[in-house]
């Protein structure tokens, strides 16, 4: 399983930081998790967008799907005809992001949503995946992959919840929301995570190592791995655009 990071800035871009997408690969498939402003860019400096065999959003704010437009817009007008990808979804995400556009119809067809909710899952490719409710103001889905017998975690947006624990059980890589810093309280409750959260879980996750992202461009991402490195013992990774890993 080959991981690729598209953006990782949380809540808006920052200098050389895309917002929230990572291309997942196995055995000749594409899976696109998010597609945050900016990331479409990172996207075809990887491949062509034709190339994406289908995209799990993980809730609906603008920093986790603003680019599924530009994807709907590089599909419909493809320069080998028209192409179009399968899109899971949060309730009422087509309805949703349709109102920007003012076509349903042809979004609809490029786009081919089915509804995602916690507690499903779903046979993606060689991908086994299984949803897991996140702490966030909007329902918000953390996502637990497999295949090969190599597993990632991601947890989208959320604060801190059991439900996060028991997504990263085992994982060879937990890639968590890690927004905040310790020192920054007092912070919105059920929002976010901190470095220092972010560590206790994938600590208690039992998770081979903690992959710190959607971390706030005014905050050094290097002091959120610090404090994340506290609480936890296995590897600590930054997440930045453009980087692979090999699971």
């Amino acid at each position: 399983m080959r991981v690729t990071v598209l953006g990782c800035s949380g809540s808006h871009v920052g200098p050389q930081r895309m917002c929230s997408s990572y291309l997942v690969e196995s055995d000749g498939y594409r899976l696109l998790l998010d597609c945050g402003n900016g990331s479409l860019a990172n996207l075809q400096g990887r491949l062509d967008v034709s190339e994406v065999d289908a995209v799990l959003l993980s809730h609906l704010h603008v920093d986790h799907f603003a680019d599924l437009y530009g994807l709907y817009y590089a599909l419909r007008f493809h320069p080998g005809g028209p192409r179009s990808v399968d899109v899971h979804a949060p309730r009422g995400a087509q309805a949703f992001l349709a109102q920007l556009l003012g076509d349903d119809e042809h979004f609809g067809r490029t786009c081919r949503f089915s509804q995602a909710s916690a507690g499903d899952r779903l046979t993606l490719g060689p991908f086994d995946v299984s949803l897991h409710a996140a702490d966030h103001p909007v329902e918000a889905l953390a996502a637990r992959i497999s295949a090969g017998g190599r597993v990632l975690a991601y947890s989208g947006d959320s604060a801190p919840t059991s439900a996060l624990v028991d997504c990263a059980q085992d994982a060879d890589a937990f890639l968590c929301d890690s927004t905040w810093l310790e020192r920054q309280r007092p912070l919105p409750p059920g929002v976010h995570s901190t470095g220092a959260e972010a560590g206790r879980m994938a600590a208690e996750a039992g998770a081979a190592r903690l992959i710190v992202t959607h971390v706030f461009p005014a905050t050094d991402p290097d002091e959120v791995a610090a404090e994340a490195s506290a609480g936890y013992g296995g590897e600590v990774l930054v997440a930045t655009d453009r980087m692979e890993l090999e699971l």
